[in-house]
């Protein structure tokens, strides 16, 4: 199976790749799908608003020529309401935040007076996020300032009421307009921000797909941030999945981390057999590496880095294991050996990934990038995979 051309697929038996910050490479964009949510929008159409015969003149056709779902809006005549279009109205829950999202090609009318923004009944609080900058409230104005791509709004009501989206302009009356823009994926979603864009549902089991192809990925026990960027809290956020299947003898694990914080020693990966006493974890000195015992309550054999992760950067990490060594690379450089004193204990049963199996040890971070090989995987393998990520993370 070939999930992308730059990283390392033979032996690949488990892995995901959250697709954040943006990928480069074509398997990251195949495989993440998002945050679960509900798009609970009726329709993903616009229309002219002449409810009260305001004389508006509007029409939204098909725009293949934008791509599959893009819409083109033509607005020939604004009649007497300032509120020119919209979309369907949304039945809202007291003290609950609604996100609005959608892509946008602003087309002509920048810088004419439109307007993007909330109407309904009830008021309310709102705020206007542009490309997905969701710290920032930029605003409805369609302006030069204003860029196309996504933008998104949340409102929050304090009662049953309704809200949509309107395009708006404070000067009614007016004829003979050619003025157009293009929009696609709009969503409609309970939630403080957006999500990518689905039809319907996407279930905890479908927003993240394991790169193999073997393995549902259940993402209902981890948080997400205001970029819908899959993170552990700290606390208890942990990620289950189904023994992997990798040999005793040899095999890699490999990730890209951000932890928010290390001094409670967190886990990483955790088996859930030999009494939880093999995993991946982070010391409390931020070095990062493994552990290796043949039973459990055991002494065996630790890697770790020699480098101390930091809390504000990215790091490639990477630790291989054959009966002859266990290695552990940073940002594709080996840095420590160690040569196997005791046979290692399988790692098998359910794997924890953000803690320990018995929910202590809690990684408090971001793991965007996860790969198990069944195999040892070389040097020049880990720098393969390294190199396609470096740019996209920084690193």
């Amino acid at each position: 199976m070939k999930v992308g051309p730059e990283i390392v697929t033979n032996n690949l038996v488990f892995g995901y790749d959250t697709g954040y910050p943006s990928a480069t490479n074509a398997q990251s964009l195949r495989f993440n799908k998002g945050e679960p949510t509900v798009n609970i929008s009726s329709t993903h159409h616009a229309s002219g608003h002449n409810s009260g015969g305001y004389g508006n003149v509007v029409t939204v056709v098909d725009a293949p020529e934008k791509g599959d779902g893009w819409k083109k809006v033509t607005i020939s005549n604004r009649g007497s309401n300032f509120r020119i279009l919209q979309w369907t109205y949304t039945s809202h829950t007291s003290n609950v935040v609604y996100n609005h999202s959608a892509i946008f090609d602003w087309g002509n009318m920048r810088d004419k007076g439109y307007f993007l923004g909330f109407d309904g009944n009830g008021g309310g609080t709102r705020n206007y996020f542009q490309n997905g900058d969701e710290s920032t409230n930029a605003g409805g104005t369609i302006n030069s300032s204003l860029k196309d791509g996504k933008f998104s709004s949340n409102i929050t009501k304090s009662g049953t009421h309704v809200h949509a989206w309107f395009i708006n302009h404070s000067t009614t009356g007016v004829s003979g307009l050619n003025d157009y823009f293009y929009y696609n994926e709009y969503q409609v979603e309970i939630n403080t921000h957006s999500t990518p864009y689905t039809s319907g549902t996407r279930s905890s089991t479908q927003g993240l797909l394991d790169l193999a192809g073997t393995t549902d990925i259940d993402v209902s026990n981890v948080s997400f941030d205001s970029n819908a960027q899959l993170s552990f809290d700290g606390t208890d956020d942990h990620i289950t999945i189904n023994n992997p299947d990798i040999s005793a003898d040899s095999f890699t694990i490999q990730m890209v981390v951000k932890p928010d914080s290390y001094s409670n020693n967190p886990m990483l990966i955790n088996p859930n057999s030999t009494g939880i006493d093999q995993y991946i974890r982070i010391w409390s000195n931020g070095q990062i590496g493994g552990v290796f015992v043949a039973a459990a309550d055991t002494s065996g054999d630790t890697c770790r880095s020699s480098t101390q992760l930091s809390t504000s950067e990215y790091t490639h990490f990477t630790i291989t294991k054959s009966p002859s060594a266990i290695k552990v690379y940073i940002n594709g450089n080996l840095e420590t050996t160690v040569t196997p004193t005791v046979s290692a204990a399988a790692w098998t049963g359910t794997w924890d990934i953000g803690q320990r199996a018995n929910n202590t040890y809690n990684y408090n971070g971001v793991i965007p990038i996860l790969k198990v090989y069944n195999t040892s995987i070389s040097a020049d393998e880990v720098k393969i995979n390294f190199n396609s990520i470096k740019n996209r993370f920084g690193i």
